[in-house]
């Protein structure tokens, strides 16, 4: 044996390889029985005939023909290594994909839309501030709504721009004055808002 001709032993070798010394017996005994899978066998092969400073081919003949394996050796590494699946961006995907974002954009604009049209109407006041003190006999009332609504401010209808935005005086009464703001939408759903201000003039 070509090791033991070289005064070699197996620890030796284990230690050189970093192939283990029950690996290698079994190479060396034939007890394939043993040895893992053809492709770690094959790399064994190659690490113990560059320690022995064998020829790898002949080493790795010898295993297959005593293997009883047909094939010829092409290389001494595996050529096809294992891949892994990989995503593949198709026409047809990207059409489902533009098809599912178009969908889904149809049914978020028709939820949008019957949320807007069955909920009261947003109803927001700048100015001026509930409880004010106000020195004068009027008040400058601004805010905003929705567009499409109508306002009315103590039951008096209130012009409004495409925005839904208003800007509407009211007059005052000595005293404390109950100011009610009500948005109306297209099918009567109503928010009411009521400003209280003390007039001092």
């Amino acid at each position: 044996m070509l090791r033991k001709r070289r005064h070699l032993s197996l620890d030796q070798a284990e230690e050189k390889t970093k192939v283990r010394r029950r690996f290698l017996e079994a190479l060396e005994g034939g007890d394939y029985a043993v040895l893992p899978a053809d492709v770690y066998t094959m790399g064994f092969l190659v690490k113990y005939a560059e320690f022995l400073g064998a020829r790898k081919e002949d080493l790795v003949e010898e295993y297959r023909r005593e293997r009883g394996s047909v094939s010829s050796i092409r290389s001494l590494t595996p050529k096809t290594a294992l891949q892994e699946k990989r995503f593949i961006l198709t026409p047809k995907l990207i059409i489902l994909g533009l098809v599912v974002l178009i969908f889904a954009g149809i049914i978020g604009y028709i939820f949008y839309s019957v949320e807007n049209f069955t909920s009261a109407p947003n109803l927001e006041i700048s100015s001026p501030s509930t409880e004010s003190v106000i020195r004068e006999d009027h008040v400058e009332i601004i805010g905003k709504t929705d567009a499409g609504a109508t306002l009315q401010i103590n039951d008096q209808t209130v012009y409004l721009d495409d925005k839904g935005n208003f800007r509407e005086t009211a007059k005052l009464q000595p005293g404390l004055n109950n100011i009610e703001i009500k948005a109306t939408n297209r099918i009567k759903k109503e928010t009411v808002k009521t400003i209280k201000i003390l007039a001092e003039f």
